[in-house]
């Protein structure tokens, strides 16, 4: 918008000044004209005012020949009986116009005056060149051109030093608007704007409303659907672990094993659902020391039948603290594991690495490919092999979330070794160990 407006106040001003200058060029041009021809015609009339018997001394044009050469912006000429009698030095010996001419007229490059007759009696023919003329016009529009570019780069230097000092109100708004998110959805303090600017501020801030409105709806009805739904999930895988104790053959147990999978994957995804919610209501946004060790031991805890099939391990490097919110940092390391286990493979094996504020889960499953990295930050966004189907596709996105409103970061790397192998590393804030909280 400022360099909008200083391109059309310049644009402006240019034309302006350019017409203005064209009505000035045209004024002067016949303001000069008149002027000069006025002074034409008072020559002439002095030349015929001379004494007849003064027209037979020498030639006007050989006595000026003493004061050397000069230059003459006018010049005449005297006739008697069709003879040249005078002339200036820079005239020439033939009329300057035909010799009937009378008054003022142009002839070839000569502004000409001419009185008297040419047949009988004196005449004279007094005479101006045309360039002459368009050199003072040309003179005064380099004259106004040149002021025109001193005036357009003054006038930049001005117009922009206001535009940003009236600009520079919009200055706490624009960084109100910049620091706006899913989180932080307040309106704007339009306190400092300009008053042109309280209705633009006013469009803004309800539509902020709005949108806070539209997340809040979006993220109760993420949670209460999932929590609605745990419970039914709940009751029903247990009427299933009847039937599965109940039944008689292979084949009803084996299906009911798979519904039973199948509910469990929903619960998981109800689980993530939650989480999300979570989440998004901000929780990763409190700052305290976390204890990442004691952390890890409680993730991987839960993995009760991975840890005692000794798929997973957790290795320490020293003393491990980070800020962030116990319970955020709980989820994101608890997806990160749980993906691991689900992704890599039966007979894969997971290694929880705490290292000071990083702490990072690597598999040695098959992995994916570098390009598709990327992609799997995003909301359900989930692999291509038929075990990455049974994903929700929350599960890394979260944990980049966490990472993200704690201040840190996740970084993916795939393959990690001999080709094969995923690594999910959260990065966050130091903290001093000895202020973590307990886990």
């Amino acid at each position: 918008m400022e360099a909008r407006l200083r391109s059309r106040l310049l644009v402006l001003l240019a034309a302006t000044w350019v017409l203005a200058s064209a009505f000035t060029l045209v004024s002067l041009w016949r303001q000069t004209g008149a002027v000069l021809d006025s002074a034409l015609q008072e020559t002439a009339e002095r030349l015929l005012l001379i004494p007849p018997d003064a027209w037979g001394s020498p030639d006007t044009a050989g006595v000026m020949d003493r004061f050397g050469d000069h230059d003459e912006l006018v010049v005449y000429q005297v006739f008697a009986d069709g003879r040249l009698l005078w002339r200036s030095q820079k005239a020439p010996r033939t009329p300057l116009a035909p010799a009937d001419t009378a008054g003022l007229v142009n002839a070839g490059d000569w502004r000409v005056y001419a009185l008297g007759s040419g047949l009988v009696g004196p005449y004279v023919q007094v005479g101006e060149p045309l360039a002459h003329r368009r050199a003072l016009v040309g003179a005064q529009f380099v004259g106004l051109s040149v002021a025109l570019l001193v005036l357009l780069g003054l006038a930049a230097l001005v117009v922009n030093w206001v535009l940003r000092r009236s600009f520079r109100d919009l200055e706490p708004a624009r960084e109100q608007l910049a620091r706006l998110g899913a989180d932080d959805l307040r309106p704007i303090d339009a306190a400092s704007a300009p008053a042109e600017l309280q209705p633009w501020v006013d469009t803004v801030n309800a539509l902020l409303a709005r949108l806070e409105r539209l997340v809040d709806s979006e993220r109760a009805f993420a949670a209460d659907a999932a929590h609605e739904l745990r419970t039914p999930l709940a009751a029903a895988r247990a009427q299933l672990q009847r039937l599965q104790h109940a039944a008689r053959d292979d084949e009803r147990a084996a299906s009911v094993q798979a519904v039973t999978r199948q509910l469990d994957r929903m619960t998981r995804l109800c689980t993530r659902l939650l989480q999300l919610a979570r989440i998004d209501a901000g929780t990763a946004l409190r700052r305290e020391a976390v204890d990442l060790a004691a952390l890890a031991r409680l993730v991987v805890d839960e993995q009760r039948e991975a840890r005692h099939a000794g798929r997973i391990e957790i290795v320490q490097r020293g003393p491990a603290a980070a800020l962030g919110d116990l319970d955020a940092l709980g989820i994101a390391l608890g997806n990160l594991v749980g993906n691991a286990l689900q992704h890599a493979g039966d007979g894969a094996h997971v290694t929880v690495t705490v290292d000071g504020s990083t702490v990072s889960v690597a598999d040695d499953g098959p992995g994916v490919e570098p390009a598709r990295l990327p992609g799997l930050l995003r909301r359900f966004e989930r692999g291509s092999s038929r075990r990455d189907l049974f994903g929700s596709g929350i599960g890394l996105a979260l944990a980049e979330r966490i990472a993200r409103d704690s201040g840190g970061r996740l970084e993916l790397q795939s393959p990690c070794v001999g080709g094969r192998g995923f690594r999910a590393t959260l990065r966050l804030l130091p903290a001093p160990v000895s202020a973590v909280s307990a886990v």
